[in-house]
């Protein structure tokens, strides 16, 4: 049980590094677009970072 926990942990971790450097990378690209912006992958991809992170913290906590 402990390997599952701290796979998952881990796994857990990646996700959450892997959005907030893609957050990072699609805000740049929004920043350099005129006119409308549509934001709903930045915002989709933050979110989903900060919900890995919690998870990520809880597991390793726990």
């Amino acid at each position: 049980m402990e390997f599952i926990k701290a796979f998952a942990m881990f796994l857990s971790l990646a996700m959450c590094i892997f959005l907030f450097v893609y957050s990072y990378m699609e805000g740049i690209r929004i920043c350099n677009e005129e006119g409308k912006v549509r934001a709903t992958t930045f915002l989709f991809s933050l979110v989903s970072a900060c919900i890995f992170g919690f998870t990520t913290h809880s597991l390793y906590f726990s």
